[in-house]
C-alpha cells in the first residue's frame, strides 16, 4: 500500500475508531448502573431506525445541524474561528420572525424567501462585528465572537419581551412574537417522501430545509475543491505566510468566509420557527450553535461531510428518547457517548496530523538524500 493510500485510510479511520473509543466508554457506563450495552444499543438503533416516525424525528434534529456544521466549517476552513455561531443564528432567527409576522398580504413566493433571506443578513450582519474588529484592530475573533453571544441572547430577549411581544399574550406566561402569515410558512417535505414511497407521519415537521442545507453543502464543497477562491481558502488555511507571498489577500479570504459563516449561521434556526413553530417565543432552541462546533470537527471541516455528521447525532439524540423510555437508561448516557466521541476525534486527528507531518518529512528526507550537492572545489 503507498503512503498516500495509507495516509488517507488513517484519516478515514479517525472518526470511525472516535465513535467506537466512545460507545466503549459509554458501555462502562451502562454496565455500571446494570445495563447491558449490548441490549441498549440494539434497543437505540431498532427505535431509531425501524420506525418512519423515529427516521423522521432524526431527520428534523439533523438539519438545523446540518447548518450549523457547515457554518462553523466554513470559518475553520480559513484559519479563523467562528465561536459565535450560537448568537448569529439566535439574531437571525429573530430577524425572519420579524418578516413572518410583520409583513403580509404577499405571496409565499416573495415573503418566504425574503424571511430566508433576511435571516442569512442578520446572521452575516453579526458576524460582520467581530471579523472587523479582528482584521482592522487585531481583536481574537474566539473573544469577540462569545461576547457578541451574550449581547445577542439580551437584545433578542429585550425585543421579543418588551418591544414584538404578542399582544394577545400579554397577562400569560407566553412570550412570543406575534403568528406568522401562512405564507412565510416552510411547506413540508412529507408530500414529496411519500412521492417516493417513504411514508412520514402527518404531524412530522420535516420540511424542505433539509435538501436545502444538502445543497448548501455541495456547493459549499465545490467551491471550496474545484474554484480559484477555493484554492486560495485552502493556501490561506494551510500557510498564510506563503500565500500572501503568492498575493493572495488573507484579509479578504478571512473577510468573505466569515461573513459567508455568519449568513450560512442566520439560517440554522429557520427550519423551527419557519417549519415547525410559526411564532419565535422564549423557549426557542438553544446551544444548536455550539453543537455544530461538535458537527465540524466530526466532518473534519469538509461540507460533505457535516450531513452525515448531523445524522449521526441526530441519530444518538433520538435513541436518547428511546432508551430512557424503554430501557431506563438516563439519556445524560447518550450526552456522555457524544462528549466522548468530540474529545476522541480531537486527539485522534491531531494524532494522525501529527504522523502525516513526519511521514512527509521522511519522505522529503529520503528525497533529498540521493541529490546531496558536492562538495566545492577546494573545500576538502
Amino acid at each position: 500500500m503507498s503512503a498516500r493510500w495509507r495516509l488517507a485510510l488513517l484519516q478515514a479511520a479517525a472518526p470511525v475508531l472516535s465513535i467506537a473509543f466512545g460507545g466503549l466508554v459509554a458501555s462502562g457506563i451502562i454496565v455500571a448502573i446494570g445495563k447491558n450495552p449490548l441490549d441498549v444499543y440494539g434497543l437505540m438503533l431498532r427505535f431509531s431506525l425501524t420506525r418512519t416516525d423515529s427516521l423522521a424525528a432524526i431527520l428534523l434534529k439533523a438539519t438545523p445541524l446540518i447548518f450549523a456544521g457547515l457554518a462553523v466549517a466554513l470559518a475553520f476552513r480559513a484559519g479563523v474561528w467562528n465561536i459565535g455561531v450560537e448568537g448569529q443564528y439566535y439574531v437571525g432567527a429573530f430577524a425572519a420572525a420579524f418578516v413572518g409576522f410583520s409583513v403580509r398580504g404577499v405571496p409565499a413566493v416573495v415573503h418566504l424567501p425574503l424571511a430566508v433571506a433576511v435571516g442569512g443578513a442578520a446572521g452575516a450582519l453579526w458576524a460582520f462585528v467581530p471579523i472587523a474588529l479582528k482584521l482592522r484592530r487585531g481583536a481574537h475573533e474566539v473573544i469577540t465572537t462569545i461576547m457578541m453571544n451574550y449581547i445577542a441572547a439580551a437584545v433578542v430577549l429585550y425585543l421579543l419581551a418588551d418591544v414584538f411581544r404578542d399582544p394577545t399574550q400579554i397577562g400569560t406566561p407566553r412570550v412570543r412574537t406575534p403568528l406568522f402569515a401562512d405564507s412565510a410558512r416552510l411547506p413540508p417535505l412529507g408530500p414529496a417522501l411519500a412521492w417516493l414511497g417513504f411514508d412520514v407521519p402527518a404531524h412530522s415537521a420535516l420540511n424542505w430545509f433539509l435538501p436545502v442545507g444538502v445543497v448548501l453543502c455541495a456547493v459549499a464543497a465545490y467551491l471550496l475543491v474545484r474554484t480559484r477562491f477555493g484554492y486560495e481558502v485552502r493556501a490561506v488555511a494551510f500557510n498564510p505566510d506563503a500565500a500572501e507571498a503568492a498575493g493572495i489577500s488573507l484579509d479578504r479570504v478571512r473577510f468573505t468566509m466569515f461573513l459567508a459563516s455568519g449568513a450560512i449561521a442566520g439560517l440554522v434556526g429557520l427550519s423551527d420557527i419557519l417549519g415547525f413553530f410559526g411564532y419565535f417565543d422564549i423557549d426557542f432552541p438553544k446551544g444548536l450553535g455550539f453543537l455544530g462546533i461538535s458537527v465540524a470537527l466530526l466532518a473534519r471541516n469538509h461540507p460533505l461531510g457535516v450531513v452525515p455528521a448531523a445524522l449521526l447525532f441526530g441519530l444518538l439524540d433520538r435513541g436518547a428518547q428511546g432508551v430512557q423510555v424503554f430501557a431506563g437508561v438516563p439519556r445524560e448516557v447518550i450526552t456522555i457517548l457524544q462528549a466522548v466521541i468530540i474529545l476522541a476525534i480531537v486527539v485522534g486527528y491531531e494524532l494522525v496530523t501529527r504522523y502525516v507531518r513526519v511521514q512527509r518529512k521522511l519522505e522529503a528526507e529520503r528525497a533529498l538524500a540521493p541529490g546531496e550537492p558536492a562538495p566545492l572545489p577546494g573545500s576538502g
